[in-house]
């Protein structure tokens, strides 16, 4: 097994044109922070002759004060970047860069990476692998809006107009796409496909990986799209509601086993869908998300059908899920574990008949009340972040596989979230997230 140093000093030898590299982690409120250091100093990090340490809030500022942050405590603490430098890509949009997804330790205590989402999915890999003897790849949807200087969509000819159409790819759109997914090619990030979305949106699929590969190809993707087409002065926003009135963005999460199959499957559904809410919390984690819950493109309805997307998870096989409760706002190594985690407990549920939901073929919005509880379509998703919240604290479950410092400040940072947000108005609030997703 290749040494840090041997791994940064292989990459570079590959990558001559690298200058800087990208020390990466998300933060609890889904923002990409992000340290710039020359590959001078990182190889001392490499070699174990400097430990790279940050403020004691780096992961904790609310994106409704920010960069006002609320400690929790009044101890100082010591915090540092661990790179996972096997994660080493090439910035495909800027070719003296390249990029490093990093663990974050909180130094001096018992449990060093307890509060640390990329930790937390690499621990459940490990147990989904040593109990189960399955290994999981997933991979994710992202749909983007194209705004203007002033916030409001593209005033052009060819507009982006419907979904899976050629309206919008004619000109100048698609040149700055395919200049994108050559950048992408450079980073090592296969794409599955692309095509548009309704008005003045775009999805981009990438192809599936290992969960924290996924998840770092997701975060280097994230951010090469952004550049894209920022450098033609146009805004590729993430965020949820990114309009008033007018379509929503997300990002849909699918997973699939190897070896795992039904009923065992099932019953890692079944931990899914009877976590549902708590999971919400993690997946949809900002004050307007769940406009998508409300208008069905997360799903109305807890339960699941075969390609049925109006419904948090569409079954694709026995092995093969999507997961469509998530958007940009989420730390997505933070929800992909709770849901490997969500999968686990269902697992270890004794007997085979735990999936009580059925696979539902049909339109829940065309179902009256009896005819839904044949499928257990019973309850409803949540209706807010503060809904989500309350249940994620009550759900005893979760305490037992999360850690209970990152659970406490996870939800210290998100009760602040609703606290500031509902202050403001609608528009404000939009304002606020156009500026970081």
């Amino acid at each position: 097994m290749l040494s840090d140093e041997d791994k940064l000093e292989k990459f570079l030898q590959k990558n001559e044109s690298t200058k800087y590299i990208r020390l990466q982690w998300i933060d609890f409120s889904g923002i990409l922070r992000t340290r710039f250091v020359p590959v001078a100093r990182c190889l001392q990090i490499a070699r174990g002759n400097e430990v790279y340490h940050l403020q004691q809030v780096c992961m904790i500022v609310p994106v409704s004060t920010a960069p006002r942050c609320f400690p929790t405590g009044n101890e100082i603490e010591i915090w540092a970047l661990r790179p996972d430098w096997s994660s080493l890509r090439v910035c495909g949009f800027r070719s003296s860069h390249a990029s490093v997804m990093c663990f974050v330790e909180h130094r001096g205590v018992e449990e060093t990476y307890n509060k640390c989402p990329r930790m937390l999915l690499s621990r459940a890999l490990e147990e989904l692998d040593r109990l189960w003897g399955t290994k999981v790849k997933i991979g994710f949807e992202i749909e983007i809006m194209l705004l203007d200087q002033n916030s409001q969509p593209l005033n052009q000819l060819d507009r982006l107009n419907s979904y899976q159409t050629t309206n919008g790819l004619r000109g100048r759109t698609l040149d700055m796409v395919e200049g994108i997914l050559d950048d992408l090619t450079k980073s090592s990030i296969n794409i599955h496909h692309f095509h548009t979305e309704t008005h003045d949106q775009i999805e981009f699929a990438l192809s599936p990986e290992s969960p924290l590969e996924a998840i770092d190809s997701l975060v280097l993707a994230q951010e090469t799209i952004r550049t894209g087409f920022i450098r033609d002065n146009i805004k590729a926003t993430m965020t949820p509601k990114p309009l008033l009135d007018g379509p929503t963005n997300g990002v849909h999460l699918h997973m699939s086993f190897d070896r795992l199959g039904p009923p065992l499957t099932d019953k890692f559904l079944a931990g899914i869908l009877n976590h549902m809410l708590s999971l919400c919390a993690f997946g949809m984690a900002n004050f307007d998300g769940y406009s998508r819950t409300a208008g069905g493109a997360a799903g109305v309805w807890i339960g699941f059908g075969t390609e049925n997307r109006d419904l948090p998870v569409r079954k694709i096989s026995e092995q093969h899920w999507e997961i469509r409760m998530m958007d940009s706002t989420s730390n997505p190594y933070l929800f992909s574990a709770a849901v490997l985690l969500a999968g686990l407990s269902g697992l270890s549920e004794k007997g085979d008949g735990v999936l009580a939901w059925k696979d539902c073929h049909l339109f829940p919005d065309s179902l009256d009340e009896g005819e839904r509880a044949k499928y257990q379509l019973n309850n409803r998703m949540p209706s807010s972040l503060l809904e989500a919240l309350e249940a994620l604290k009550a759900d005893a479950s979760v305490k037992t596989w999360i850690p209970e410092d990152l659970l406490n400040a996870y939800i210290s940072v998100k009760e602040k979230e609703v606290e500031m947000f509902q202050k403001m108005t609608d528009d404000q609030r939009r304002l606020r997230f156009l500026e970081y997703f």
